[in-house]
């Protein structure tokens, strides 16, 4: 399964409650408006005899288009569904339907890079007069944000909704891992540096060198889809505290940098490389895959590592709680270089733009297919979309929605009841309010709340938390910076595709080199031969093609939320 959509399947698997059912809306907000044959005013058109059918794409081979949620949404939007299944690889599938016209009939879901492509090719309408007329749910969702829906000329091309949360997502957790054991045997210490880190893994390895007859392993990682980007890229934003924005992040003049070239790059692997020599760092460091660092994992002997979340918490965590190992779980610290810089890496978009929904030139309803999709901005869909049917996913006590637990059980025991229950086409995609979220009936828009995460917690868990005066390990993250816009949503810069895949290349060919050099001299060679590579390769030719990209998002958004 595609790592983007783990956690969204975990979620779901543990947290996914239903929605609501009749006529009922529970009194959330905005109802359904201008189904079809009904104008903006209420009153009634010539209306067609059979609901209006809307070919759409749906990213999902597992989806049942006939499950209890389908039926639910097509009942209360007025629409029947007729899906159309990207299978095998999406950009490959995305292209081919450009290039032969064959894509469906009304809806597709592209990422932004993919949406310039068809809006260039007049495969994908523009949407702003059609919201102008059929979208109220739009307009009031975006409020004083809506200009964040319009491209450089004023066009509108796709649809996806906010992330200005009314709470943090309580399932967020910074990647550095610490084990329970070690932490306790220290006396639970404060630990906010990456030397704090050091020296407690230094301490601990001294007394304990092994663990269950085998060498203990202080510090590892693992590689993901044979690259190194999550053990030797992305915790460089982490302990540098900048901004991440994919392998890139901006500098105070709006200019791109490549984090690859950089000093807080060049520091976090120097950081690998002292470990490396004090004999601390995994020898597989990157060469471990998923299945191999689970395992690991579970026996023990892993002190500390940096490992994201979508990547623990629904596949190591389950497995080491199986095995009632509860003092090998981790604790979870947003640890840094320097303390006392400001910490913006935790950072989140003023939109969700990423798998965003827009309409083809080849529909013969535009008017039609934007009222489906403004219903998707309505209380009542998302409540249906994200948690089910009410008194079969959940139900209502005092007042607030509560997941049934035989739902929950039956989930639990096997996950893919979610595709034959309550998936949609809207799921995974940018059409999701956001975790924290709250509704005009004053609960939330989705199952995934403070206290839904804290209730799977196993008490060794929450003994930990406590000695550190939390409740999530949310909590231990610094306050959230919104951004209007993150570099990724934007899209790839067509014209440096294939420099910034030979940066990549260079990137994984040569960090274990950097990593595993057997001193500082040797570090310092392997470093730079790397950065006359990456220069060679043309960094500053993708620098500057992305900084272009950046800055006329930034001048083109500037006035928004002022």
């Amino acid at each position: 399964m595609n790592k983007m959509f783990r956690l969204l399947v975990i979620v779901l698997v543990f947290a996914v409650a239903a929605g609501c059912s009749g006529g009922n809306n529970g009194g959330n907000g905005t109802a359904p408006t201008n189904k079809p044959g009904e104008t903006n005013a209420g009153t009634q058109s010539a209306a067609p005899q059979e609901p209006v059918v809307v070919q759409m794409a749906s990213l999902y081979p597992n989806l049942d288009a006939n499950n209890p949620v389908m039926t639910e949404l097509s009942k209360k939007s007025g629409f029947k569904f007729d899906l159309v299944t990207v299978t095998g690889d999406r950009n490959q599938k995305f292209d081919l339907w450009l290039a032969s016209g064959d894509y469906p009939a009304d809806t597709v879901i592209l990422k932004p890079d993919y949406i310039k492509k068809y809006s260039d090719a007049g495969a994908i309408i523009p949407l702003e007069d059609l919201i102008e007329e059929h979208g109220p749910n739009i307009k009031k969702h975006f409020g004083e944000y809506f200009d964040l829906l319009k491209d450089e000329n004023g066009h509108i091309w796709s649809l996806y909704v906010s992330n200005i949360t009314d709470e943090p997502t309580p399932t967020m957790q910074s990647e550095f891992a610490v084990s329970y054991k070690m932490l306790e045997e220290a006396g639970y210490p404060e630990l906010k540096t990456m030397d704090d880190l050091f020296n407690l893994l230094k301490d601990y390895y001294e007394k304990h060198p092994q663990t269950n007859g085998q060498p203990t392993i202080p510090f590892s990682g693992f590689s993901y889809n044979d690259n190194t980007y999550e053990n030797a890229t992305g915790p460089i934003f982490t302990t540098s505290g900048l901004e991440n924005h994919g392998d890139f992040t901006i500098d105070e003049n709006d200019n791109v940098r490549h984090i690859f070239t950089s000093e807080e790059a060049k520091t976090y692997l120097a950081f690998l490389n002292k470990l490396h020599i004090a004999g601390m760092l995994d020898k597989e460091f990157f060469t471990l895959k998923n299945d191999t660092m689970t395992q690991r994992l579970a026996e023990g002997r892993v002190l500390a590592g940096a490992f994201p979340s979508w990547y623990m918490q629904p596949e190591v965590e389950p497995v080491i709680r199986a095995a009632g190992n509860f003092d090998d779980l981790y604790a979870y610290f947003p640890l840094v270089f320097d303390a006392t810089k400001r910490n913006k890496n935790f950072t989140a978009a003023a939109t969700r733009s990423n798998w965003n929904w827009a309409i083809t030139s080849k529909s013969k309803h535009p008017e039609e297919v934007i009222k489906l999709l403004d219903y998707m901005f309505t209380d009542e869909a998302q409540i249906l979309i994200n948690w089910g049917i009410e008194g079969s996913h959940y139900e209502v006590v005092d007042g607030k929605r509560v997941i049934k637990e035989e739902y929950k059980q039956g989930v639990a025991a096997n996950p893919d009841l979610i595709w034959s229950e309550i998936v949609t086409p809207f799921y995974g995609t940018s059409m999701y309010f956001a975790h924290g979220t709250k509704l005009a009936d004053g609960d939330y828009a989705t199952p995934t709340t403070r206290d839904s995460v804290r209730e799977k917690y196993d008490e060794r868990t929450k003994e930990v938390l406590a000695e550190y005066g939390k409740e999530v390990w949310a909590d231990f993250i610094p306050e959230v910076n919104f951004i209007l816009h993150g570099l990724g949503q934007l899209g790839d810069v067509e014209e440096v595709r294939a420099e910034a895949e030979r940066l990549k290349q260079i990137w994984n060919r040569d960090t274990a080199k950097i990593v595993f050099s057997a001193s500082e001299e040797e570090f310092e060679k392997q470093w730079n031969e790397t950065m006359r590579a990456l220069e060679k390769a043309g960094i500053a030719k993708v620098e500057e093609a992305y900084t272009k990209l950046w800055k006329e998002a930034t001048a083109r958004y500037s006035h928004i939320g002022k």
